[in-house]
């Protein structure tokens, strides 16, 4: 398509530095490709040119039209921290790209960056486009066809099934029992745990007969939380596997968190993000009662616990959804510190000021303090 090779050529003149040549390819492709790329691409430039008026104009339209497009969201995010008075609300709108796309590990740096940052005005005044914003090469834009079509067959991967099950029925029946169960264990890992169903299902997944250390003796980097056994692991670990049969999904969450904060083998780890995947998919769970100021002791811990918490609404939004800041435990002008609240559903009659109890799920904890939730209820609290 005519859009999708004017949009690579204007990558290859960012590359190279030539702004004015993006502007003039972009300018007019947005009105025709249909790709949230070209805004991206030409707001940068507009801003590496000091076109400050465009960038801003340009950035709000592309957003009515592409509001959850993560690059734009970026751009965002980087001029209001330009723009902020304080630590806090130079984190506002890396907080917002959280809120969509949890696991963004750059996005939490950042946060971490801006909020460890000793002299803010300094590093406000020396934060650069650049340094916070990486610029990938464009993607083919598929077009859809309507037309039924045949599955299509992917001839490496109907291989690689052959061969390991070849593997497999090999290892049974010519080798020594260990190497059959190892790579009996291997196979199982790659598909047939993708998603537990039930608390018996759980039994397959162990720590017992690996044919490795369970844990890693020797740190290259140091971990908040450190094993000096294999037992002391595999206690744990089959402690959280009890705690889930006993619908106790917190505690086990808690002690997955531990493991997967230490120096666990990466193997174990991989047992725990199964046993962690079951714990999200179980939609009745229970609250549990840790309060604020206990997770900020040790927040790496409490990740995915629900939890249940009151304050008051500040900074309410409502746009697919909703979200809002709780301020903890607000009680005349005192809270005990604030959380990023959002969810999939309305609130009505919720609004700025009133008191809430919140219960959700902690999808992230960047830094010491920033908690982000996405609830599952919010009820208002009657005057």
């Amino acid at each position: 398509m005519k859009s999708e090779i004017i949009t690579k050529e204007a990558y290859k003149a960012f590359k190279k530095g030539s702004y004015v040549v993006v502007i003039q390819l972009l300018e007019k492709n947005i009105t025709i490709s249909n790709n949230p790329y070209d805004y991206f691409l030409l707001i940068l430039s507009y801003l590496f040119t000091d076109k400050l008026m465009q960038a801003e104009a340009a950035l709000r339209k592309a957003l009515r039209q592409y509001p959850a497009y993560l690059p734009l969201l970026e751009i965002q995010a980087f001029l209001m921290l330009k723009s902020a008075k304080s630590k806090d609300e130079a984190c506002t709108g890396y907080i917002d790209i959280l809120k969509i796309s949890p696991g963004n590990k750059q996005i939490t740096k950042i946060i971490a960056k801006i909020q460890e940052s000793a002299d803010f005005e300094q590093f406000q005044k020396k934060a650069k486009l650049r340094d916070f914003i990486k610029v990938k090469a464009p993607r083919t834009i598929k077009t859809v066809s309507f037309r039924a079509s045949r599955p299509t067959i992917h001839y490496k991967t109907v291989a690689l099934i052959v061969i390991i099950i070849v593997l497999l029925i090999t290892g049974i029946i010519f080798f020594p029992s260990p190497l059959a169960k190892l790579i009996q264990e291997k196979i199982e890992l790659l598909f047939f745990h993708p998603a537990l169903q039930t608390g018996e299902d759980l039994s397959q997944i162990s720590l017992d007969g690996m044919h490795y250390d369970i844990i890693d003796k020797i740190q290259k980097v140091r971990t908040p939380e450190f094993y000096a056994s294999n037992e002391a692991c595999i206690q744990d670990f089959n402690q959280a596997k009890w705690l889930i049969k006993e619908g106790k999904e917190n505690d086990a969450m808690i002690l997955l968190n531990k493991i997967d904060a230490s120096n666990a083998n990466f193997r174990v780890k991989e047992r725990v993000a199964f046993l962690k995947d079951f714990i999200h998919r179980n939609r009745e769970r229970t609250v549990a009662k840790f309060s604020y100021r206990d997770v900020i002791q040790k927040p790496y811990l409490y990740k995915g616990i629900n939890v249940k918490w009151q304050g008051k609404v500040a900074n309410y939004k409502k746009k697919d959804g909703i979200s809002f800041q709780l301020l903890i435990n607000y009680s005349e002008n005192r809270f005990d510190g604030i959380v990023e609240v959002f969810a999939p559903f309305n609130v009505q009659a919720l609004d700025n000021g009133a008191i809430v109890t919140v219960e959700g799920i902690i999808t992230n904890i960047v830094g010491q303090k920033i908690v982000i939730m996405q609830a599952t209820n919010v009820e208002i609290k009657s005057e």
